[in-house]
Parts: C-alpha cells; sequence; structure tokens
C-alpha cells in the first residue's frame, strides 16, 4: 500500500494574508533522508508522526506533499532540477492528488507528468515534458480549497534522486 509522506511539522508555505508572488523551493535529498531515519531524524512524517523511510526509499504510488498552501493560490509555473540520477526506471508526477483542490478537475491535476528523473536534467512544468501542464489554462492552476502541491513516484522505488523542486505562485484571493 502506497504512503502518504509530508514533512514533519510543516506549516503553510504561503501564509493565508501574503498577497503577491512566492517562490517555493524544496531540496529532496533521498539518500540524505534514508540516513536521516535511521538516525532516528527522519524529517518525513506520516499523519504528524516522525516516520523514517525504508532503505529501498521511496515505493512505487508513494507521494510526498511538497507543500501546502491556502485557497487563492495561483500556480504560474515550475519545474524539477534533478542533480544526482533517481533509481533506474524512476518517473515522478507532481501536482493535485486530489483534484477537489483545484478550480477545474477536468484532468489529474499533474503540472508535470511521468518525468523519468532517472537522468539528470531539468523537468519544467510545461507541455515539452509530455506534461498536462498549460499556462493558457490557469483554472488547472488555481486552488480553490487549501492543499497541496504533491509528488508522486509512479515506476519503481527510488533511492537514490537528489533535486531541486520549485513552484512560483501567487495569493490572488
Amino acid at each position: 500500500m502506497a504512503d502518504v509522506y509530508h514533512w514533519y511539522k510543516q506549516g503553510y508555505a504561503v501564509p493565508y494574508d501574503a498577497f503577491g508572488h512566492a517562490v517555493l523551493r524544496k531540496h529532496l535529498d533521498v539518500p540524505a533522508i534514508i540516513a536521516s531515519g535511521v538516525a532516528g531524524y527522519s524529517p518525513l512524517a506520516i499523519s504528524g508522526v516522525r516516520t523514517a523511510l525504508p532503505s529501498t526509499g521511496f515505493g512505487v504510488a508513494d507521494i510526498l506533499n511538497l507543500f501546502r498552501v491556502p485557497a487563492g493560490f495561483l500556480v504560474l509555473f515550475g519545474g524539477v532540477r534533478v542533480t544526482t540520477a533517481g533509481t533506474s526506471g524512476t518517473d515522478l508526477d507532481i501536482g493535485c492528488v486530489t483534484t477537489a483542490q483545484v478550480a477545474t478537475t477536468g484532468e489529474a491535476g499533474y503540472w508535470l507528468d511521468a518525468a523519468a528523473v532517472d537522468v539528470v536534467g531539468y523537468f519544467p512544468f510545461d507541455g515539452s515534458t509530455g506534461t498536462d501542464w498549460s499556462p493558457a489554462a490557469t483554472e488547472y492552476n488555481l486552488f480553490i480549497t487549501a492543499g497541496s502541491i504533491d509528488l508522486t513516484f509512479n515506476s519503481v522505488a527510488d533511492k537514490l534522486q537528489i533535486s531541486d523542486i520549485f513552484v512560483v505562485g501567487c495569493k490572488v484571493f
């Protein structure tokens, strides 16, 4: 069964009253997360309880809540810069796991879809990587309820990936 992880004691990435642009960034170092869990200091949690990541890393269909955002947050663009390739065959999605969070539920809510991160590179939220992202269709990017921007591991357990993930957006209501 897939697990849903979040950062231990994670709060909202954007305050409810902070209007204007925000750059959300997260450094994801899977080997370091595995090592820190062994020592008892895992930065991850499940349902608020600090949880060590298995030595095999994130499993197939595991979800990591990257950023918690309030209602009224509009995602403008973002991407992933992989500096150390993931386990062979690793691909991931970034977006909204629960489509009820966003203004239009006609898509799965992923801005980066099945990105093969078993190679070093930059993966933007756009059509060049085979995604559902469409800058012209902003209704897919607006959070109508408080929610999270999630990373889903699709294919194989990933224990090697080191990457930087960013999202640029703004609070509009």
